[in-house]
Parts: C-alpha cells; sequence; structure tokens
C-alpha cells in the first residue's frame, strides 16, 4: 500500500488520498506517480499531424509565457505568433487594431512599400499565401493569456489528488492519459469558477453534473474534487461509449456528447483532426476546437515538467476519517460536539453550501462528514458524543412565496429584502426572465428575518439556531410536555430556526385565536415522510389545520405584502432505486432502509419502445451565486400565466442536452428518427396536426406502434422545422432535467443478452432505468434486433438523498 492518505468510514478503512502539505519530490518519484511516465498510447490517442502546430502552441502557453503576458496570434493557424505582450488590455486592443489593420493591407494585394509592421506580419505567412486568406486572418487575430505559472501551480496542487484519480482510473479499467485533465479545465482548482458557469477542478455545468452528483441549494458536489473526479471519469467513459473513440470522448467533455454526435454526422467522419479543420457548429468554437490539442499537450508537459519547471513541490494527501451522519445536523452543532473549528469542517467539505455554515440548513442525513484524521478516529464513536436533542429526522423547512399576477423578480426581491441573484441561485431557476403565476419560489432565511431572540408581548418566542425543546423549557421555566402539547409538536426534534413557539403560561391565546386561524389557512407544510421503504418519492402533505399547531415564523412577513408565504420543507427522495445487479460481485452502497426490490421508472409498453413520465417538479439551476449581477431587463421578467408554454432558446437547450448524442433534427427530406419516450401524440401536438395525419404520411396502421430509431417522415405546413427541433428538445430537456433532479448515475453494468430477453423488460424489472437514458449508454443497438449474446451497458441508478 503506498503512502497516500486513507479515509476511514465506520470499521473499513478505504484509500482515499487528500493533501494540502507540500512535500518537494524528486524527478524519478515524479515519474513514478505521474500517469504519462510512458509516451501517450498512440492508438487510444492519435496525433494527426495536422494537430502538431496546435499541440506545441499550447506547450508554449503552458511552458513560456505566464499569466502576467501571453500571446497574440491567429486563432486558426496557431502557428502565427504576432506579438509576446505583457497584460495590459489598453496595450494588446491597440496591438490588436494595429495587426488586423495591416492583414487588411496584405489582405489587398500590397507588396511594395509595406512599413515595417506589416513585412513582419507577412513573412509569418507561407510564401504562397492568398490575399483572401490575409484578409480573413483580420477577423482571427485573438489573446491568449500565459498559463506556465498557473500550471506549475497546478502541478504541485495535483499531489493532494493525483492518487486518487489515478484509482479511480484504475478501478473504471480507463487509460491513464485522463488524470492530466484538471491541467486543462482549472490547473486542479478546486474552487474554480468559469464564465460559462462551470464550476469546481473538474468544471462541471450543472446540467451535466446531476447526472452523476447531488447538485441543488444544500449540496454541491462538484465543489468536492474526490467526489467530482468519480463523476468526471463516468462522464468520460459514458462518452466513449456513446462515440467510440478516446479524442471524441475527451472534447465530449468540452463541447457534449451531443455536439460531437452531430458533428460526426454532419462531416461524414470520426477522424478528430477531420472534424476540427471542417466542422462548423454554432457552438464548436476555439475551445472546443483545440480541446483534444490542448489534452495532448498537457501530457507532454507532466511527462517533461522538470525539465520545464524544475523540482516540484507536490502537495501531500493528509488522511482523513469519514462519517456518515445518521440525522440532520446543525453544522455549528456538529463542530462544537465533536470539538472541531468550523472554519476547519467548512474546508474539508467543500460539497456543503453556504446555507449550512450560516445556520439556514442542516448538514443532511447520511452526508459523508470528512476530519481529519489526525485528531479523529472512526473508533471514536464521534456521533454518540451530538446529543439526540440536535439530531433531527427532516431538514430545516424551505420559506417559499407563490407568485401572483404582475410579480417580477425585482419586486419579489424587494417585499423579502433580498435580491434577485438570490432568488436566482437558491431556486435553480433555469431562466432568469421567466416566471409563472402560482410557481413557489424559496426564499432567503436570513436569521435576522427568521429569528427573535426575545418573548414577544403576547407570550410567542421564535426559535434560535442551536435551540431545543429542553432547552428552551429551561430557559423558560415551563414544561416540556406542556409546551410541546400547546404547540402541536409531536416530537421534539421536529423544530426550526424561525418557527414561533407559544409559551404555557405567557401565551394569550384569546388573543391569537384569529391569527392563527388565518395562518393556518394559507400555510403549507410539504413534509418528509421518515419511514423506510421502497417507495422512490414519499410526500405528505397537508393543510395545517388546527389553531394550535405551531404558526409559521415568516407568516409575518407575508401579512406585511398581502401575499401568500408557505413553510415547505424540502421533500426527501425515497433511497430504494436499484443499484447492481444481483450478479455483480459487490453490490454498490445503498443508502440506509433502501429497499432491495426494483422501482418501475419505466412504463410497461409494447418491445422496444417506453413512454415514461415523471411527475418531478426540481428546476433546472443557474451558476451565478447570490451576488449575481442581473440586468434590469432580466430582473423586471413579469409573472406569465401558466397554461403559457416557455421554450428555451436553441442554444440554451443545446447546453442543456449536451450530454445527450441522441438525434433531434429534421433531416433534408423533412423526415426524424424516432427516439426513446416519443410518441405519435408528441410529434402532432409539435407540428399542430393531429397524430393521424402522421400514420398516413407513413402508412401505418392505427396499431401499428412508433419504433425507436426508424426514420418517419413529417408534415410542417403549419409549424417551421426549426420551431419543431425546437419543441422536440424542450421536451426532451424537461425529461431529462426533471430525472437527474433525483436520480443519479452511480455506475455501469454490462448485461449480455440471453434468449427471451426484452430490453424494454430487463430496463425495468432489472435496472429500474428509462429507455432513453439505456439508449444514450447503447447508442449504436438497434433495441429492435437485439440477439443473443449482445453487449449492452445498463447505467446503475441512485436515488439524491435530499
Amino acid at each position: 500500500m503506498h503512502k497516500g492518505a486513507f479515509i476511514k468510514f465506520l470499521n473499513i478503512t478505504l484509500p482515499v488520498r487528500f493533501s494540502f502539505q507540500p512535500i518537494v519530490v524528486a524527478s524519478f518519484l515524479l515519474a513514478c506517480i505521474s500517469p504519462t511516465n510512458a509516451q501517450v498510447n498512440a492508438e487510444l490517442f492519435p496525433r494527426p499531424v495536422s494537430l502538431e502546430i496546435a499541440v506545441n502552441f499550447w506547450i508554449r502557453v503552458y511552458t513560456e509565457v505566464d499569466t502576467s503576458s501571453g500571446f497574440l496570434h491567429d486563432s486558426e493557424n496557431l502557428s502565427i505568433i504576432y506579438a509576446r505582450l505583457d497584460q495590459d488590455r489598453r496595450a494588446i486592443e491597440a496591438r490588436r487594431k494595429s495587426v488586423e489593420q495591416d492583414l487588411v493591407v496584405l489582405g489587398s494585394g500590397k507588396r511594395t512599400d509595406l512599413t515595417p509592421s506589416q513585412e513582419r506580419i507577412l513573412a509569418l505567412w507561407p510564401d504562397n499565401v492568398s490575399n483572401q486568406r490575409l484578409r480573413e486572418a483580420a477577423d482571427h487575430v485573438r489573446w491568449q493569456l500565459g498559463q506556465s505559472d498557473a500550471f506549475l501551480a497546478g502541478l504541485e496542487r495535483s499531489g493532494a489528488y493525483r492518487e486518487h484519480i489515478r484509482d479511480v482510473i484504475r478501478d473504471k479499467n480507463l487509460p491513464p492519459e485522463l488524470a492530466v485533465l484538471p491541467h486543462v479545465e482549472s490547473s486542479f482548482n478546486p474552487s474554480a469558477y468559469s464564465s460559462a458557469a462551470a464550476t469546481g477542478m473538474w468544471q462541471f455545468t450543472r446540467s451535466t453534473g446531476q447526472r452523476f452528483m447531488r447538485i441543488d441549494h444544500i449540496v454541491d458536489e462538484r465543489m468536492d474534487p474526490y467526489i467530482a473526479a468519480d463523476a468526471a471519469m463516468s462522464l468520460l467513459e459514458y462518452n466513449y461509449r456513446a462515440l467510440g473513440a478516446w479524442p471524441l470522448a475527451l472534447t465530449a467533455y468540452n463541447h457534449g456528447a451531443g455536439g460531437i454526435s452531430r458533428a460526426v454526422r454532419e462531416t461524414g467522419t470520426s477522424a478528430i483532426d477531420v472534424i476540427v479543420a471542417r466542422y462548423k457548429g454554432p457552438r464548436f468554437g476555439f475551445a472546443s476546437r483545440n480541446f483534444y490539442a490542448q489534452f495532448l499537450a498537457v501530457n507532454d508537459v507532466e511527462k517533461d515538467a522538470e525539465r520545464y519547471f524544475g523540482r516540484i513541490d507536490f502537495a501531500q494527501a493528509p488522511d482523513y476519517v469519514e462519517v456518515r451522519t445518521d440525522a440532520f445536523i446543525d453544522a455549528q452543532v456538529f463542530a462544537d460536539s465533536i470539538g472541531i473549528s468550523l472554519d476547519r469542517l467548512r474546508r474539508d467539505n467543500p460539497a456543503l453550501r453556504t446555507v449550512v455554515w450560516d445556520g439556514v440548513k442542516r448538514i443532511p442525513r447520511g452526508f459523508r462528514i470528512k476530519l481529519p484524521a489526525s485528531e479523529f478516529s472512526s473508533e471514536s464513536q464521534l456521533l454518540a458524543r451530538i446529543g439526540q436533542d440536535f439530531k433531527y429526522p427532516v431538514q430545516t423547512p424551505d420559506i417559499s412565496y407563490q407568485v401572483e399576477r404582475g410579480d417580477s423578480l425585482s419586486v419579489i426581491a424587494e417585499r423579502f429584502n433580498t435580491t434577485v441573484g438570490q432568488l436566482v441561485s437558491l431556486n435553480q431557476l433555469r431562466s432568469r426572465n421567466s416566471i409563472q403565476i402560482g410557481q413557489r419560489l424559496l426564499l432567503p432565511q436570513s436569521e435576522a428575518q427568521a429569528a427573535k431572540v426575545a418573548v414577544s408581548d403576547e407570550g410567542i418566542y421564535t426559535i434560535t439556531r442551536g435551540d431545543t425543546i429542553s432547552t428552551i423549557a429551561r430557559r423558560f421555566n415551563v414544561n416540556a410536555g406542556e409546551l410541546l402539547r400547546l404547540n402541536g409538536v409531536a416530537d421534539a426534534r421536529l423544530i426550526y430556526p424561525g418557527q414561533e413557539l407559544k409559551l404555557p403560561g405567557l401565551f394569550d391565546q384569546d388573543a391569537q385565536l384569529a391569527e392563527a386561524s388565518a395562518i393556518a389557512s394559507n400555510a403549507t407544510v410539504i413534509a418528509e415522510n421518515t419511514t423506510n421503504g421502497p417507495n422512490i418519492r414519499t410526500q405528505d402533505i397537508r393543510e395545517v389545520e388546527n389553531t394550535n399547531a405551531s404558526a409559521v415564523s415568516q407568516e409575518e412577513i407575508a401579512s406585511n405584502s398581502g401575499s401568500q408565504v408557505a413553510l415547505v420543507e424540502t421533500p426527501k427522495i425515497g433511497e430504494g432505486v436499484r443499484t447492481p445487479s444481483s450478479s455483480r460481485n459487490q453490490m454498490l452502497e445503498e443508502s440506509p432502509g433502501s429497499s432491495d426490490g426494483p422501482v418501475d421508472l419505466a412504463s410497461k409498453n409494447q418491445p422496444g419502445f417506453l413512454d415514461e413520465d415523471f411527475e418531478l417538479d426540481q428546476g433546472e439551476g443557474v451558476e451565478n451565486g447570490a451576488d449575481a449581477q442581473i440586468s434590469v431587463a432580466e430582473s423586471e421578467a413579469i409573472a406569465l400565466e401558466s397554461d403559457i408554454e416557455i421554450l428555451l432558446t436553441e442554444t440554451q437547450l443545446a447546453e442543456f442536452l449536451a450530454a445527450d448524442p441522441s438525434d433531434y433534427s429534421v433531416a433534408s427530406d423533412g423526415s426524424i428518427e424516432a427516439q426513446a419516450s416519443e410518441t405519435l401524440g408528441h410529434f402532432a401536438d409539435w407540428l399542430d396536426i393531429r397524430a393521424w395525419d402522421i400514420r398516413r404520411l407513413n402508412n401505418m396502421a392505427y396499431r401499428d406502434p412508433v419504433i425507436i430509431g426508424k426514420r418517419l417522415s413529417l408534415n410542417f405546413d403549419k409549424v417551421s422545422r426549426a420551431d419543431f427541433e425546437l419543441r422536440r428538445r424542450d421536451f426532451h430537456f424537461n425529461m431529462q432535467r426533471e430525472f437527474f433532479a433525483t436520480y443519479r448515475i452511480q455506475d455501469v453494468e454490462e448485461y449480455e443478452i440471453r434468449r427471451g430477453d426484452n430490453i424494454s423488460r430487463i430496463a425495468r424489472s432489472q435496472y429500474s432505468a428509462p429507455l432513453w437514458l439505456i439508449r444514450q449508454y447503447n447508442p449504436d443497438i438497434d433495441f429492435n434486433r437485439i440477439r443473443v449474446g449482445q453487449r449492452v451497458v445498463f447505467p446503475l441508478l441512485a436515488a439524491t438523498q435530499l
């Protein structure tokens, strides 16, 4: 066993490497731990001659110039570098305009009486360069910031993660060269954010990350570099299965499997150099074209790191113990109970979002807390140090507001003393400029709003962070049991910051009766079902009927605005989704209380096609934080009628469906390829025609099913092809967004087809997976003509525990 760190979980010791302490590593050790200590596998990662110019360019970026300077260059031909300049925006812009003007002159055909700068620029190009190419070059002048210091810092940071990444790669039987990917994405910076709303060391967007991780307003696993490493390799594995070649799989990490599938279809080739040269997709820009070349370049630089940078001070992986919480626990209470600072706890557990550290939300039950092994051990019964009064069976309820006619995000933000950015982030809104009447928006729970430390004149106490029924009873010298009965609280643990409690002997019940009745009629609580069982999603939605029931503290906010505010607990997602089949040697870990039985996510339908229907309500989020800058036009989005159809733009849908390789386009002959979950009714609705019209056009009898993968001719007399594609992608976006808000892909398993097997039945009974997801993993398989012995990849799903 190597000297990397370990995570100890309960009585099991698992090798996981974490580090932040620098050590000096000699050159031979660097070679040993580097995944690129040998030449890159040319069979898996071909290096076309036409990409060598780009590879050499990126080697220079990573080794010659630091982040205080950079190259002014041609974005199409990376051998053309006009100047190396310091990072000065005005100087760069002036030089760029000068180069553009000189190229325009040269593009006109002028070759005599040239200025010195024009002569220098012309000398960079081949002797036979055409005037047209020079004119085009005037539009391709680009600035590239240097990265040498960032690359060195990334090398040093990588020591904290390298062996963990290597273990994940080995467990998944993937090429070791993939371990260098964070150099391209973030320089191994676990706190990195990009302008494209990608987050963390592995730079996941929300829509792609939710396939493999929990991402919501309480937990964002993209920020944990170790969890995200596993997710990144799962994504690369998926890309490879969908696209069949590692250059394409890597490029898809940046551009999405859907975009690369389209590039393959449009260029008619899977050769990465041809795609880079010929594909002109609207989103296939400079970053996507160069992603594979950057990957090859960082492998080269890592292999010779000491030649470029000298001795490397790698961060050393420290030991952690990992403890899975057995209840919902306040972060400050957890830290105080076990004897660790809140700052250290936060630093070691970056997946927990600010609402947890601010005390607005509790650490979720089942969350794996990392603790320094030098101070704690798995045998110390850490959870036993936390009193039962501080362990809650439910998450702190959310405070929500129901959108009314005329509302806008800015109006709502002003009414509740918050910001538009906070509302967008907290509610994970997929669009900042559309909200609907009746839609419920979560409101920030600042302690200034939710907690009052003194008893009101009416004898009402507002619970503050860290309170328990016992401490409140002692503080006011009242009986704990009577306190529970008066407030209709059945379980002493079912209290939360901001909740108002009537104090026995102090509360004037007659004076409050009318107000309590009004509150009860408006407040809706979505309570978590705390019983264990096989249900995927169990909610107990009840109206508060008893005037003695505890009131919603934020109701006074609503009374000031005349609007309805409700207390909404985040519903628990059941934990019974099936993981590996019984044939798997080692079962993946399930959440406590999970069911062994399969969950029927696929409808019982004819072989080869399914029509799934998931009633979920999780929204797609944006990446902006609470301080996001939002334009006046965006913030003044007025609430729309709930029955108005809202479609995303083509660009937005392409981004959200980036990982989906399915073909949703209309061919030049007006035909489409039928995809899983689609029906004639869907097509008819998107085309504003009758389903029978489609049957007649395709000579289909009344009972003929829609066969996945088969082509159908459509009529576009009433709806344009572009609008049809937009509606079609919007349908699949919503279906997949809702699914991955509730489930994540935990692993994959290959299944060998036996006599009598049926894909739909296997998906439903053995893997509890929707057919559209299985087809994404097996895009080249005709599900209507499977054969005995054929191997099909099935995703193993886990419920996202909320």
